[in-house]
């Protein structure tokens, strides 16, 4: 049985390029059509959520009030963020949106390197996927360890 991913802030590349690599690795999929809907009772539970960094999303909430309200009905759930943009440009933005909830949170980029982190799939430690790294040879592996 697929293990269950919530794309809670979706965007063209998410849905069109994510999916199909989620469910190669036996992930379905759910896209979250409104955040009022992010309710463990509605929703049910999951295995991890991604969230799209980009400007423009089906949901019309920015990445950091998607972030809070995945926290607050989710607050261990393993969260990826993914973008169109290089992570060392991303870094900064990202420190932003989990601060708050997670003052020294561990944000990585989605390589062999965050592989290797001890701590990976932790409800503090957060990846960064960009549209090449589903094609890096490790990046079933790292999302497997990451959404456990």
């Amino acid at each position: 049985m697929a293990k269950k991913v919530l794309l809670a802030r979706p965007h063209a590349f998410i849905v069109s390029e994510m999916r199909p690599f989620l469910e190669r690795n036996d992930y379905q999929p759910t896209k979250l059509e409104n955040v009022s809907d992010m309710q463990p009772g509605k929703l049910g539970t999951f295995s991890g959520a991604i969230i799209s960094t980009a400007v423009v999303s089906s949901i019309p909430e920015k990445p950091a009030e998607v972030f809070a309200a995945l926290r607050k009905h989710y607050p261990n759930l393993p969260v990826m963020f993914a973008g169109l943009t290089e992570f060392d440009s991303t870094l900064p933005t990202l420190q932003r949106i989990v601060s708050e909830q997670h003052p020294g949170a561990t944000i990585l980029p989605f390589n062999a390197k965050a592989e290797a982190h001890p701590r990976l799939g932790e409800r503090d430690v957060f990846l960064f996927l960009n549209k090449e790294d589903i094609a890096a040879p490790d990046a079933e592996r790292i999302l497997r360890r990451h959404f456990r």
